[in-house]
C-alpha cells in the first residue's frame, strides 16, 4: 500500500503550519451573490476542507471595478466582502484547514464592454477580443493600492494568508510580458521595467499585511507561446517577485488565457499528459530559496507524491481532482485509493458549466456545488426493493446512491458490461480515461451491495413477476435515421456504430454534426488518425460550436494534424446513395456533393422508454431518468441517476 510519506507531511509557509502538502489551488466556481461568497460556495469550500484538503486558495477576488467579475469571479472592492469571507474562513477553520485570500486583476483578459480594460499597452487578448487601455502612471498606482487594501480586508476577514495572481496572462503578466507589454516608460523594455509593477504590488501588499501573514504568488513558470517569457526568462523575474515582497512561497503554473492553445495547455484535456509542467516547476525551485507549489493536472495522489518525493515541488495542487472528490485526502491518508472518485478531464462540468454562466459542479460527482442539497445521504426510514434497469452512467449511479441509503437494489443490465455509451466513448486513441470512471463506479456497485445482472433484458413478463417497489429506467437512446428524402440509399450509420466497428466504414467518410459537441469531433478525428479521408459538416456557425473552450482547442488541433476537412454552414437535405444534397441555413442555396463511401451521423436520437407503460399498467412507482428521459450528455445522466437513488422514498 502507498504510503504517500510525503504527501502528509507539515509544511510551513511563513510562520503558518499546513497539516499536509495538498493544495486546493484558486479558480472560479461560478458561486457566489452579487460577487461574494454565499451559502453553496461556502459549503463548497468547507466539504473540501472536510476531507482534508491542507490549503484552499479562495477563488480569486478581483481588487477593482476595471476588472469586473466575470464568470462568477469574487470582487474585493470595498469592505462588503468581509462577512462573506469571514464565513468562508471560519468554515475551513472548523475542520482544521487554512485559507489563502488569492487576489488578481484580470487587465484585458476579461470583457468589460462598453468601459475600457486596462492593461499595461493597448493590446488585443484573443480569447474575449477587446483592446485594452494604456495605464497611466496615476492609474498604475491606484491599482498598487488596490491590491494592498484588498489584502487587508482578507486579513481582517479571517483569511490565513495571501495570494497575489501574477500568471495566466492577467494583468501583472501583462506588464511582465513582452507580448503585451510595449511600453517606453519606465514600466516597459527592460527586464527590469518590466517587473517593475508587480514589485510594487508585492511592497506595497506585505507592507500592508505586515511580516507574519503568508505571503505568495501564482505565475506562470513559461508563457508557452512563441515570443512569450520562457522558463529561462522566469527563473530571472521570480527571484526578484519573491525579494520585492519577502514571499513565504511561489505557485508555478504555465501558459496564458490570452492564447488559446496556451490555455488549452496549461488547463490540460483528456488525451493530454497528466503533470505536463513539471521540469518548468523545478526550474523556479532551483532559483529560489522558497517552497513552491506545482499543480498542473496533478490529478491522483500517486503523482503528486512523485513530484513532491523528486523535489520538483514542495506541495501539489489538485484543483480538478479535489473538484472531483474532495475526501481526496482523507480517502489518500487512510488507503482508500480505490475509492476516490477520479478527475478524468473531459471539461464538461467544471470549465464548460464556467463559461456556460452557472456553478462548476463534475460529471462523475454531481455532489459537486451541491453540497448544500446532497451532501449527506440519509438512510430510508422503510428500505424499498428497487430495480435499475439500464447499467449506463444513470442507471449505475441511481442503483449506488439507492443502495448507499438502504435500499435493497437489483440492476438489470441487457448487454454483458456496464458503462452504456461510456464504453464506446472509451475506445478512440486518448478518450480511455472514461474507463476509470466506468471502473470507479462498477466498483462502488460492489461496495454499496447491489446485485448486478448482466446479459439481462426487462420485460413485462418480469416486472410483473417480481413487482419491485420503485422501478429506475434508465434504458438510455437509441439511433434514428433522420426522415430525409433518400435517406434509405445512403451508405448512414450513427457514431457509436463507427466506433464499435470503425473496419466497417469505407475510404471516403462524411460526419455529419447534429449535436456539435464530442461525439461527432472524436469520431471524425478517429477514422481520420486511422487513414480514412474525412470531412465534418454542420449547420452551425463553426464545428463544435458547442464544445468547451479547452476541448474545442484540443480536437481542432489533432483533427487538423490529421487531415479532416471541416464544412459548417452546410445541412444535409437529401441523399442519393453517397451524395449528399446540402443546403446553406441561411441563404438557402443547395450544393450535391461528390460521393461518400460512409456517411457518420451524430444526432441527438430518441429515448428507449418502451418500458414505461408497463410499468405504468403495473402500478409500480418509477422514474425515468437520463437519455430515456431526453437524451442528452453524461452530466446530466449522472446527475440525474443520483437524483432518483437520492429521492426513492
Amino acid at each position: 500500500m502507498t504510503t504517500f510519506k510525503h504527501l502528509f507531511e507539515p509544511i510551513r509557509l511563513g510562520r503558518s503550519e499546513i497539516r499536509n502538502r495538498i493544495v486546493l489551488t484558486g479558480h472560479g466556481t461560478g458561486m457566489g451573490r452579487d460577487f461574494k461568497p454565499d451559502e453553496r460556495m461556502i459549503a463548497y469550500y468547507e466539504e473540501r476542507a472536510r476531507g482534508e484538503v491542507g490549503l484552499i486558495m479562495l477563488g480569486s477576488q478581483q481588487v477593482h471595478p476595471t476588472s469586473p467579475g466575470i464568470t462568477g469571479l469574487l470582487c474585493n472592492y470595498d469592505e462588503t466582502i468581509i462577512p462573506g469571507l469571514s464565513a468562508v474562513a471560519n468554515a475551513v477553520h472548523r475542520h482544521g484547514g487554512k485559507v489563502f485570500g488569492y487576489l488578481s486583476h484580470m487587465g484585458l483578459a476579461s470583457s468589460a464592454r462598453p468601459v475600457a480594460l486596462w492593461s499595461a499597452s493597448n493590446t488585443y487578448e484573443q480569447k474575449y477580443g477587446e483592446v485594452a487601455h494604456q495605464m497611466s502612471l496615476e492609474e498604475i498606482e491606484i491599482i498598487v493600492q488596490s491590491f494592498a487594501d484588498a489584502a487587508v480586508r482578507c486579513i481582517e476577514a479571517g483569511m490565513d494568508g495571501i495570494q497575489v495572481h501574477c500568471g495566466h496572462g492577467l494583468l501583472l503578466q501583462q506588464f511582465l510580458s513582452p507580448l503585451t507589454n510595449h511600453r517606453t516608460d519606465a514600466y516597459g523594455g527592460s527586464l527590469e521595467n518590466r517587473t517593475r509593477f508587480p514589485e510594487a504590488v508585492l511592497a506595497a501588499v506585505r507592507r500592508r499585511v505586515g511580516p507574519d501573514v503568508p505571503l505568495g504568488i501564482r505565475c506562470s513558470g513559461d508563457e508557452l507561446v512563441e515570443g512569450g517569457l520562457t522558463g529561462i526568462d522566469m527563473a530571472q523575474i521570480v527571484p526578484r517577485l519573491v525579494a520585492a515582497g519577502d514571499l513565504d512561497y511561489v505557485d508555478v503554473s504555465a501558459g496564458t488565457d490570452g492564447d488559446l492553445v496556451s490555455n488549452m495547455l496549461h488547463e490540460p484535456p483528456m488525451g493530454l499528459e497528466p503533470a505536463p509542467f513539471v521540469s518548468t516547476a523545478r526550474l523556479i525551485k532551483d532559483a529560489i530559496d522558497v517552497p513552491v507549489i506545482h499543480g498542473t493536472r496533478i490529478h491522483t495522489p500517486e503523482i503528486a507524491e512523485e513530484l513532491i518525493a523528486r523535489g520538483d515541488a514542495d506541495m501539489a495542487g489538485m484543483c480538478r481532482a479535489l473538484i472531483a472528490d474532495p475526501w481526496l485526502p482523507q480517502k489518500a491518508r487512510t488507503g482508500r485509493l480505490n475509492e476516490i472518485n477520479p478527475c478524468v478531464g473531459c471539461e464538461q462540468a467544471c470549465f464548460g458549466r464556467l463559461y456556460r454562466g452557472r456553478h462548476i459542479s463534475c460529471v462523475g460527482n454531481p455532489v459537486t456545488g451541491r453540497e448544500r442539497e446532497y451532501r449527506v445521504l440519509e438512510r430510508a426510514a422503510e428500505p424499498k426493493r428497487v430495480l435499475v434497469v439500464g447499467g449506463g452512467p444513470a442507471g449505475m449511479e441511481a442503483a449506488r446512491v439507492a443502495a448507499l441509503r438502504g435500499h435493497n437494489v437489483v440492476l438489470s443490465e441487457a448487454s454483458g458490461h456496464l458503462g452504456g455509451r461510456l464504453d464506446l466513448a472509451k475506445r478512440p486513441n486518448g478518450r480511455d480515461e472514461w474507463n476509470r470512471l466506468i471502473r470507479h463506479k462498477s466498483e462502488a456497485l460492489q461496495r454499496a451491495g447491489v446485485e448486478l445482472r448482466l446479459d439481462a433484458r426487462v420485460d413485462a413478463a418480469m416486472l410483473e413477476a417480481e413487482r419491485p417497489d420503485f422501478v429506475v429506467l434508465a434504458t438510455g437512446g437509441r439511433f434514428e435515421k433522420p426522415a430525409l428524402p433518400g435517406i434509405e440509399t445512403a451508405p448512414l450509420c450513427s457514431v457509436d456504430e463507427a466506433v464499435a466497428h470503425p473496419e466497417t466504414i469505407g475510404q471516403r467518410v462524411l460526419v455529419i454534426d447534429q449535436l456539435d459537441r464530442q461525439p461527432a469531433m472524436v469520431t471524425a478525428i478517429m477514422l481520420a488518425e486511422m487513414g480514412r479521408d474525412v470531412e465534418m459538416a454542420s449547420p452551425a456557425f463553426h464545428i463544435g460550436q458547442k464544445l468547451e473552450i479547452q476541448n474545442i482547442t484540443y480536437f481542432y488541433r489533432r483533427a487538423l494534424q490529421a487531415g479532416v476537412r471541416f464544412t459548417a454552414i452546410s445541412e444535409a437535405h437529401g441523399f442519393d446513395g453517397g451524395r449528399v444534397t446540402f443546403i446553406n441555413p441561411f441563404t438557402r442555396e443547395r450544393r450535391i456533393s461528390e460521393p461518400y463511401d460512409s456517411i457518420v451521423l451524430a444526432s441527438p436520437g430518441k429515448p428507449s422508454d418502451d418500458l414505461a407503460e408497463a410499468v405504468q399498467y403495473l402500478d409500480i412507482a418509477y422514474r425515468i431518468i437520463g437519455d430515456a428521459y431526453a437524451p442528452r450528455d453524461v452530466e446530466a445522466a449522472i446527475l440525474e441517476g443520483y437524483e432518483a437513488g437520492f429521492h426513492i422514498h
